[in-house]
């Protein structure tokens, strides 16, 4: 039977990202003995002299997701639920991720899943969407980090590092409710949607990553002090 056919599964792996681009900038800034400019030695050097900016951006496409269904009347074969899909890609997802001015609750923000977009399939039969079909949103994430070093003697080496991430604090939204329900409804709906509204579906409910892993959403910053002997 078709819905029982595993080649209709074949679609891009859940980890897959389309397109990504690093680039990474090192700079020795030019102060201090030696430099352009306060090219002198002494406690001047020693505290504005030798220091080096280096920063790493992140630029990638998201990865693709899959819209389910659940609370539909009908009756189905046992397998994967997915909806019908009335609209284009590019119509059911928002082209850039802005959730406007609303972030709680969930169901005020713009929605990056249009509701109208979606359907039950009938009884005993297969949605039309397959496997990751959309994509999630993506990733815009920066790091800096800002660096000196101090010798003393021959063996003994001081550094004092200050990293520092997403510090123009750009949100990386994690991907969102994706499982269409009908019967799971709300009161509360945004001005744009004029179809029932849905509690939760194509909302985000929380940002990317956390504090040491890449795309959290909160800047941060992190001081170390070093000596080596």
């Amino acid at each position: 039977m078709t819905c029982y056919d595993r080649s209709l599964e074949k679609a891009r792996a859940g980890y897959d990202i389309s397109h990504r681009f690093v680039t990474t900038v090192t700079w020795e800034l030019p102060v201090g003995k030696g430099k352009r400019y306060m090219n002198a030695g002494g406690w001047k050097n020693a505290v504005l002299g030798g220091w080096e900016l280096g920063t790493s951006q992140h630029f990638q496409t998201g990865p693709p997701m899959t819209v389910s269904f659940s609370g539909s009347p009908n009756v189905y074969l046992p397998g994967a639920l997915r909806a019908n899909q009335l609209k284009p890609n590019d119509d059911v997802k928002l082209a850039h991720v802005d959730i406007g001015l609303n972030r709680f609750p969930f169901s005020a923000e713009n929605r990056y899943l249009d509701y109208t977009g979606f359907a039950y399939p009938a009884s005993y039969t297969a949605g039309s969407l397959g496997r990751n079909t959309l994509q999630a949103p993506g990733l815009v994430w920066m790091q800096a980090s800002l660096a000196k070093e101090w010798r003393f003697l021959e063996r003994v080496r001081a550094s004092l590092r200050f990293d520092a991430n997403n510090p123009y604090k750009y949100h990386n939204f994690n991907p969102p409710d994706s499982t269409f329900n009908i019967t799971n409804r709300t009161g509360v709906c945004p001005a744009s949607l004029t179809a029932p509204c849905p509690a939760s579906f194509g909302t985000f409910n929380g940002t990317r990553g956390s504090f040491s892993d890449i795309g959290t959403g909160r800047w941060h910053g992190i001081m170390v002090f070093r000596v080596e002997f």
